[in-house]
């Protein structure tokens, strides 16, 4: 299992339990899945920690060494969206009753 890339959405920091938040998304062997990551630090932690710890919360999960449930994206389909795009806007929100 080779990780080649992981993407933080917006990482907010949750006062109530004091850590910080986000959803990694970690792209391995063509496929893209996301797991929803914390780690504990204070508000003023440095932001190299922050990114360690959540990558790792991240990687750990998807190893599936805590038995958390993983979000796998599917790859769109390339014939679907060549066949969206030459369909008009119109005919693609109202189907047969546009033409």
């Amino acid at each position: 299992m080779k990780i080649e890339k992981i993407q933080f959405d917006n990482v907010r920091y949750n006062p109530e339990i004091g850590a910080f938040e986000t959803l990694v998304k970690i792209h391995d062997q063509g496929q893209t899945f996301s797991y929803p990551a914390s780690v504990t630090a204070p508000l003023h932690a440095e932001y190299g920690l922050i990114v360690r710890g959540l990558a790792q919360a991240a990687r750990k999960a998807h190893k599936g060494t805590e038995g958390r449930t993983r979000l796998h994206h599917a790859a769109p389909l390339k014939a679907a969206i060549a066949d969206a795009s030459q369909k008009s806007l119109l005919s693609r929100l109202l189907g047969n009753a546009a033409a």
